[in-house]
């Protein structure tokens, strides 16, 4: 009798190891990311482009904000909407959805963002963008490869 209890014990021991084990490969998988794309303005991607280059993806650093990438395509796509040449793409990334909201206010109410974006795209005559899509994602397994900011 005494082996019986002795291997239902180390059973559920091997059972709750191997679901924690699980749980922790689960949880290296990065958060929660975003996917921003941009129609700029006819003739000013490449404007938008280096904005983020020297100013705006700073701004998101600063506040724990994890710029994964920032992209031109290279072919027009009309069935998906994308056109080569007016068109921005950039990704970024964060712990969960609950601190995007909190980083990106952060990030939005900076005094240097107000005066790089918001002052530039109120005023009709400067603004790059035409429109912005935002596609909320989270990663389908621990093969991605990022390691977002905690």
């Amino acid at each position: 009798m005494l082996k019986w209890k002795l291997a239902a014990v180390i059973g559920l021991m091997t059972g709750a190891g191997g679901v924690a084990w699980g749980h922790a490969q689960q949880q290296r998988a990065p958060g929660f990311y975003e996917l921003r794309i941009y129609k700029a303005q006819p003739g000013k991607r490449d404007a938008l482009a280096a904005r983020f280059a020297t100013r705006t993806a700073g701004t998101y650093a600063r506040h724990g904000i994890t710029n994964v990438g920032y992209f031109i395509p290279q072919e027009t796509d009309k069935e998906l909407g994308i056109d080569a040449d007016d068109t921005f793409i950039y990704i970024r990334g964060y712990p969960s959805k609950a601190e995007r909201d909190l980083r990106l206010k952060a990030a939005h109410d900076d005094p240097e963002f107000a005066e790089v974006v918001i002052k530039q795209e109120r005023d009709p005559d400067n603004r790059l963008i035409v429109k912005a899509h935002n596609i909320d994602m989270v990663p389908s397994g621990p093969q991605t490869a990022v390691t977002i900011t905690p």
